[in-house]
């Protein structure tokens, strides 16, 4: 049985004959004294204890004001920092920007020298070949100039010793044409 259920059938019997009420209610004299006891002490420490109270719950509320004042002052200084924090984290990356395109401004400038240098090497390097085989070539005109000379003037030994008629001439020129030919080149 439920509580309200066992209220009913006790208010039931009260009403019939009385009996369980009567078990439930305290008597009138105990009550009667058990107010005056409670109101006799809640008297003495409502007069006694009321200073202490009141003493305790101002000092618990100045407590309480004082910690959120310092929440405030914490979050101020938290603010603060945090702005301070960014402004240097700004600073850091505009910095880091800088280095890294003044980086790249001075690769530029490495790389445009050692081209420059790389060309400089290369049209010097094509200057001395050039130079190099226009001395080849000048020498190799001067032996041919020689050669031509020494051959001519063997061949006009070798007309002047030998007769001077058509058919010598003829194979004399065959002759040292077939030498020319067989000469390296």
């Amino acid at each position: 049985m439920t509580f309200f259920s066992q209220m009913i059938l006790l208010a039931a019997e009260a009403e019939e004959g009385g009996g369980g009420v009567d078990l439930i209610l305290p008597d009138i004299d105990e009550l009667i004294a058990g107010i005056v006891a409670f109101l006799i002490v809640f008297g003495f420490i409502w007069f006694k204890g009321r200073h202490w109270i009141s003493r305790m719950l101002t000092a618990r509320q100045e407590a309480i004001t004082g910690d959120f004042r310092e929440a405030e002052e914490a979050k101020a200084e938290a603010e603060t920092l945090l702005a301070e924090r960014r402004k240097e984290v700004a600073g850091a990356r505009d910095e880091a920007n800088r280095i890294i395109e003044e980086g790249r401004r001075s690769a530029e400038a490495i790389k445009s020298d050692i081209l420059a240098k790389a060309k400089a090497g290369t049209e010097e390097a094509a200057r001395r070949a050039r130079e190099g085989i226009e001395a080849d070539r000048e020498r190799a005109n001067e032996q041919v100039r020689d050669l031509v000379a020494l051959l001519s003037l063997e061949l006009a030994q070798k007309v002047v010793a030998g007769s001077v008629d058509a058919d010598a001439q003829q194979v004399l020129v065959n002759r040292y044409i077939d030498e020319l030919e067989g000469m390296p080149h």
